[in-house]
């Protein structure tokens, strides 16, 4: 077997992935609202609370997720593991029942993050949120990074590096 033909191949698919997986983030990029300093959300508990006051030395994690999303079920892990490494991250249950059904799920498979319910879609509507999961790293209270689809551990500590030191 040629190993050159192999390993051109292989770096030829790598990076037509690379290219094809940042298009379709720019493709589906999420707007920030314009109100975002002065509008407060409620977690699970209705504990009211901002985004931009979260956190201004590292990047606040956003992200919209569903109970009933099949990548999210390999995404949240991650999220949860990065929360509990002290990066902030803000959770939006997108369209998945109840308050009560919500908080049975996060205390099922034991995540810790902080979660937002928007069972009618109405925040996703807000953000321009269309696909679950996304992702988007605020800093500063700034967009700097959107992300959507499942996205490793690496992959977002990458993102997060990137944030907070460019």
């Amino acid at each position: 077997m040629n190993y050159k033909k192999f390993l051109k191949n292989i770096l030829s698919l790598f990076l037509t992935l690379l290219v094809m997986s940042n298009l379709m983030d720019f493709i589906r990029k999420p707007t920030v609202p314009e109100n975002i300093n002065a509008t407060a959300l409620y977690d699970l508990q209705g504990n009211p609370f901002f985004l931009p006051q979260l956190a201004q030395d590292k990047p606040t994690i956003v992200y919209f997720w569903g109970t009933w999303c099949g990548y999210c079920r390999y995404t949240s892990p991650t999220i949860n593991t990065l929360a509990k490494e002290g990066y902030p991250v803000v959770s939006i249950a997108l369209r998945s029942g109840s308050t009560q059904d919500v908080t049975d799920y996060l205390k099922e498979h034991q995540y810790e993050f902080t979660t937002v319910n928007d069972p009618h879609g109405a925040l996703a509507n807000q953000w321009g949120v269309n696909v679950t999961p996304t992702i988007i790293l605020l800093h500063q209270g700034k967009m700097d990074l959107a992300t959507t689809g499942w996205t490793s551990y690496w992959g977002l500590k990458v993102r997060l590096f990137l944030t907070t030191f460019l």
